[in-house]
């Protein structure tokens, strides 16, 4: 299959009408759920928008349509339209029988734990290939192979498996559950604000942070306790230690350095951090985190490998991994040059000699809008590519281009256009 990667304003409309017919009003109805939990929890909001970005620019352009007969424009939808116009094509593509499957993976989409972001990011790295020249068979919905996708270019055939992380894989702490107990502990926090100076306030779980109402409210209490004593409290739920920084200046809230700043006094970094205060008065710090350290490598790893064991080891195979947050291209080529946890992941599924089918595994970063002189605005972004030393199908049996080739080429644009955590994703 190959589809016209060029698009036209003339096209959204169609591609809206199109994703609008299969799941139009299943997205706004999860997207109101989300917006009365906002209101319920306004903690929750920066949540739903950076997990369901795709799903609240749909529904936003649908509504806006509803109200002034036209689709809105802009940066904020560039995103969204560049899954729509290739995901419809894509459709429309397909043979009849692979329709159905691919229907359903929009529906399951909708109510999905990470929502349409997977789709999206397979979308992508799809079209992307096809626009470097190569044909592609999308495998997992024409039942012929558990992997994604297989591109074709001459006598060159490579499969490529799609994975997408999230801001909580392999975190002990999720951030939903973080800020649902951010919004109880609210009314302690203000009460300790009512003091002049710098409060620290450390709850540190034995392991998961739970869902339970019933635990996030006994640590509520526990901390309101702590607070009340100006000192630790524990129990079975948690360890909440108090501390009183006295009066010296902190940041204000507005302050870039406000995180790092209370990750020096709290000596703990990478954990959810919630701020309360009045302003040249007092300020409240809360740090959760859990007793057990996280496994954000360990999770990726195995999920890449899972990747890998999807493919037929019959053929290179490429495993492209999309990050969850932004990357300066310096920062990357650091990376490559040095041994951090992509090293980790590419080693755990090349270690005892398994999954040699694998040529490389490609590390995507989140996309960003560019445009040309001329107008055009296109989404693109960098990677990080790590190569078997020793692969099963050496670049000289991919006949006209190498497998190394196809790697550095096409994924130099793919990725969505998602950032869903400022914490480091390894």
């Amino acid at each position: 299959m190959r589809i016209s990667t060029e698009a036209l304003p003339k096209h959204i409309e169609p591609a809206v009408n199109w994703i609008s017919g299969l799941i139009g009003a299943a997205l706004d109805k999860r997207v109101a759920g989300f917006e009365q939990q906002e209101r319920a929890n306004p903690l929750l909001g920066s949540h739903f928008r950076e997990n369901f970005a795709l799903e609240f620019a749909m529904a936003k352009a649908r509504e806006y349509r509803k109200s002034t007969g036209r689709l809105p424009k802009g940066e904020e939808y560039d995103s969204l339209y560049s899954f729509l116009i290739p995901a419809q094509r894509i459709h429309a593509a397909l043979a009849p029988s692979a329709r159905i499957p691919f229907e359903g993976r929009l529906r399951e989409a909708v109510n999905g734990t990470n929502g349409a972001r997977p789709f999206a990011y397979e979308i992508s790295i799809a079209t992307h290939l096809m626009q470097k020249g190569w044909n592609v068979e999308f495998v997992d919905y024409s039942g012929a192979g558990r992997f994604d996708l297989l591109a074709r270019q001459g006598r060159a055939e490579v499969e490529v498996e799609c994975k997408a992380t999230s801001g909580d894989t392999g975190r002990k702490v999720h951030r939903q559950e973080a800020n649902r107990l951010a919004d109880l502990l609210l009314p302690v926090a203000q009460e300790v604000a009512n003091n002049a100076g710098c409060h620290r306030i450390l709850i540190t779980v034995p392991d998961r942070l739970g869902k339970s109402k019933e635990e996030l409210s006994g640590i509520t209490a526990l901390v309101g306790m702590a607070a009340q004593r100006k000192a630790s409290a524990s129990n079975d739920l948690a360890q909440v230690d108090y501390t009183f920084d006295g009066f010296d200046p902190w940041p204000e809230p507005d302050d870039p350095n406000l995180r790092s700043f209370f990750e020096g006094r709290f000596g703990i970094h990478n954990a959810n951090l919630m701020f309360l205060g009045r302003a040249n008065f007092s300020v409240v710090a809360v740090m959760i985190r859990s007793a057990k350290a996280d496994s954000v490598v360990d999770t990726i790893s195995d999920e890449a490998k899972k990747a890998a064991d999807q493919c037929s080891g019959s053929r290179p195979a490429l495993i492209a991994l999309h990050l969850i947050d932004e990357i300066s291209r310096s920062d990357l080529q650091a990376i490559a040059k040095s041994s951090n946890g992509l090293q980790a992941i590419t080693h755990a599924v090349f270690k005892s000699g398994k999954r040699m089918h694998v040529d490389s595994l490609a590390f995507t970063v989140p996309q960003t809008t560019r445009t040309s002189g001329r107008g055009a605005r296109w989404l693109s972004g960098d990677l990080v590519v790590l190569n078997n030393p020793e692969p099963r199908f050496p670049c000289a049996e991919v006949i006209d281009l190498p497998s190394r080739a196809l790697i550095l080429t096409c994924v130099r644009a793919a990725g969505d256009a998602l950032t869903l955590s400022a914490r480091p994703a390894i």
